[in-house]
């Protein structure tokens, strides 16, 4: 049975005292019926680390989460087979990446078939030192996979990345843990074997050859076995390494410059311009 752990309890009773309703009302959302849109401005207070909650009634598949710009694409962070049932709510946490998008262009709420009865915007968690990929919980049970739309890696130059970080609550390392670009035969990208234990982490050192199968992968797939002990949350996936200041989730804490040059979000930090996924250009 999945528990909560007492820091996801703690995070919870703080945000129940921070939270905003963004969105309210009774709206059924389907491919067909079309999803929540919520613009940009009420984005305004937004801080990587918060969570987007959304409440739900009669849900039968699953949810996503879109920017709305031109393509509507996923927001960084979010998961594939985010699947939901039932009355309940859903928890998506943002990245830096997250943060800029949804400040730029606002949100779609869609999926298959829900009703969607409100959305709050809360404050939560303070991220990992390095560039955060997703962040959230997770519960690692019997060969569970967390799946990452691409976006939330997109525009990230990989050469300054020297490991990536799968951080969790399991307090130990006897567990499984597989990256993976698909479920073929040659979609195995990294198993523990390669990996390190951390301090409440397990770390990939990164080669050129990881750094490029993991740059160039539609999505990531991060399969985990609890094997003999008990199932964990798992709570981050960080790149770490040499990264401009601009790429840290520290960024937002300093003096940055942001602005919109031919229609792109642009990002001017000591001198050095970078896009809204903090790549440089």
């Amino acid at each position: 049975m999945k528990k909560i752990s007492l820091i996801a309890l703690f995070a919870a009773l703080v945000m129940t005292a921070n939270a905003t309703d963004i969105w309210t009302g009774t709206k059924h959302v389907s491919w067909s019926d079309g999803g929540v849109q919520i613009a940009a401005d009420q984005f305004a207070a937004a801080q990587p680390g918060n969570l987007i909650k959304v409440h739900f009634t009669g849900a039968t598949d699953g949810i996503e989460f879109k920017v709305m710009n031109a393509h509507f694409d996923h927001l960084a962070g979010s998961r594939e087979a985010a699947w939901i049932n039932g009355d309940g709510a859903f928890e998506q946490f943002l990245t830096p990446t997250a943060v800029d998008s949804l400040k730029a262009y606002g949100l779609e709420i869609i999926g298959a078939n829900f009703t969607c009865t409100k959305v709050e915007l809360l404050e939560s968690k303070t991220l990992k030192e390095g560039f955060t990929v997703w962040t959230g919980f997770f519960w690692a049970d019997e060969w569970t996979t967390l799946e990452l739309y691409w976006n939330g890696y997109a525009g990230v130059d990989f050469n300054y990345a020297t490991a990536l970080r799968i951080y969790s609550e399991a307090n130990r390392s006897d567990f499984v843990i597989n990256i993976k670009e698909n479920w073929d035969e040659g979609g195995q990208i990294a198993g523990q074997d390669a990996m390190n234990a951390g301090e409440g982490y397990m770390e990939l050192p990164l080669t050129e050859d990881l750094r490029n199968r993991l740059a160039n992968a539609g999505h990531w797939m991060i399969q985990f076995n609890k094997e003999t002990g008990a199932p964990f949350n798992v709570t981050d996936i960080v790149l770490v390494g040499n990264f401009p200041t601009a790429l840290s989730n520290t960024a937002v804490e300093s003096k940055a410059v942001k602005f919109f040059e031919n229609g792109q979000l642009v990002i001017i930090k000591n001198g050095v311009k970078y896009n809204a996924l903090g790549a440089q250009l």
